[in-house]
């Protein structure tokens, strides 16, 4: 597992914690099962950057500095599918059209408001979310999000024709590591109590319904898609912990 968490770090953040080298496809595929490991981690940092902030400025401010830091922290990555999953998925092109949209390096109208609003429903969500939930959030949530990136990658097909970024989740992820990653995420849930379950629901079940969407609509999912996948996962599980907190 800690060579699994290794890899999966490496490849989730930009933070130079391990010195994995290169790893095959099957070896990025095993590490899935550490993913919600990954956002634990992320949201250990947040708690930290809470610790040391939270008692010196308000609580909007502190909301955006820490949803800086885990943009920060992952390069973007995630924030970049997002982006390039609605100017495509959503563009209302057919479906090579918008896997072309996809690969176009610049970010249309749907991406960019995309991105802004994802990033204002965090911080608003993180700002209220009073003492320990809000605690409990920035571990939950991270780790909810990356979970769900599991489930939507298992059973799924790549939609494009050459081998991309999400295909070696797609041609070597089994039902075991899906496993591993479910109870993980489930364990973690479980510091927000009832909102860290409903948000746990609530994740997973988002991460099904993309994945029914995207084959309908694609034909299968990209690298892209995952990452959609886990920045509109984070910020259902704040918005659910918010609703019960």
């Amino acid at each position: 597992m800690f060579k699994n968490f290794a890899n999966a770090f490496s490849f989730l953040t930009i933070i130079p914690l391990f010195d994995v080298g290169e790893f095959d496809a099957k070896a990025l595929a095993r590490s899935m099962a550490a993913f919600p490991l990954v956002g634990l981690a992320l949201g250990g940092l947040l708690v930290a950057a809470h610790i040391v902030i939270g008692v010196h400025l308000p609580d909007l401010l502190e909301a955006v500095l820490l949803v800086a830091l885990l943009w920060y922290a992952t390069g973007g990555f995630h924030l970049d599918g997002l982006a390039d999953t609605m100017d495509g998925v959503w563009s209302g092109r057919g479906r090579e059209r918008a896997l072309e949209i996809m690969k176009d390096s610049r970010v249309g109208a749907h991406g960019a408001s995309s991105m802004v609003l994802l990033i204002l429903a965090k911080v608003a969500a993180i700002a209220v979310l009073p003492g320990y939930m809000k605690v409990a959030a920035l571990i939950v949530a991270p780790a909810l999000g990356r979970g769900g990136v599991v489930l939507l990658a298992h059973k799924s097909l790549y939609a494009r024709p050459t081998e991309g970024l999400a295909s070696p989740y797609t041609e070597h992820l089994d039902t075991g590591t899906v496993n591993v990653a479910m109870v993980i995420s489930g364990a973690i849930s479980l510091v927000a109590g009832l909102g860290g379950v409903l948000a746990f629901l609530g994740v997973m079940g988002w991460a099904l319904l993309l994945r029914k969407r995207f084959h309908e609509k694609m034909g299968g999912i990209t690298g892209d898609m995952l990452g959609f996948c886990e920045e509109t996962g984070e910020v259902i599980a704040l918005i659910l912990m918010v609703l019960v907190a």
